[in-house]
C-alpha cells in the first residue's frame, strides 16, 4: 500500500509546424517619411504562411492566424537635418498601423545614432495581408535592421 505505482502519461497537444521569416539589411540606407523600411535579404524562412521579395519593404501573409513582429535598427539624422529631430518606426498592416507596435527616437545633434525597436502581436484575420514597417519623421538614415515574423497559431474562438 506504501509503495503505490502511478502509471499515466499526460497528453500533448498538437504539434504544428514552425511558420517563421526573419529578414534584414545591413548597409546604411536614406528613408522617406511615411515609406517602408527595405530589407535587403532573407535570412530564415520555415513554413508558406510569410513571404517577402529581397530588396522589398513589403511582407506578405498568406495564412490567418495571430502573429508576433519582432523588429530592431538603427536610426541616425541625414546630414540635412534640423535639431531636435524625432524619427520613429511603426508596423502597418494593410495600411493602417498596428497598435502598440513603434519605437521613436528624439535626436539633439547629427552625431547620434540611436536603437529602435519593438515586438507586438498581429492579428490577422483574412488573407493574404501585407504588413510593412514605416519610417516617419526625417530625414533619416536607416541601417543594420531585421524584421522576424512568427506564426503563433490560429485566431483563438470567443466561444465560452
Amino acid at each position: 500500500d506504501q509503495n503505490a505505482i502511478l502509471d499515466f502519461t499526460i497528453p500533448q497537444g498538437e504539434s504544428q509546424p514552425v511558420q517563421l521569416l526573419s529578414s534584414y539589411s545591413t548597409a546604411p540606407q536614406s528613408g522617406t517619411s511615411g515609406a517602408p523600411l527595405l530589407f535587403d535579404k532573407n535570412s530564415s524562412t520555415y513554413g508558406s504562411a510569410i513571404s517577402h521579395t529581397d530588396g522589398s519593404g513589403t511582407f506578405t501573409i498568406q495564412q490567418p492566424g495571430v502573429y508576433v513582429a519582432s523588429f530592431n535598427g538603427a536610426m541616425s539624422p541625414d546630414s540635412q537635418a534640423s535639431f531636435p529631430l524625432n524619427i520613429g518606426v511603426s508596423l502597418s498592416q494593410g495600411g493602417s498601423t498596428v497598435p502598440g507596435a513603434a519605437s521613436q527616437h528624439t535626436f539633439q545633434n547629427s552625431s547620434e545614432t540611436a536603437t529602435v525597436a519593438f515586438t507586438s502581436p498581429v492579428t490577422v484575420s483574412s488573407a493574404p495581408a501585407t504588413v510593412q514597417v514605416i519610417g516617419s519623421g526625417g530625414p533619416y538614415v536607416y541601417g543594420t535592421t531585421s524584421l522576424t515574423l512568427n506564426r503563433l497559431g490560429d485566431i483563438p474562438s470567443t466561444d465560452a
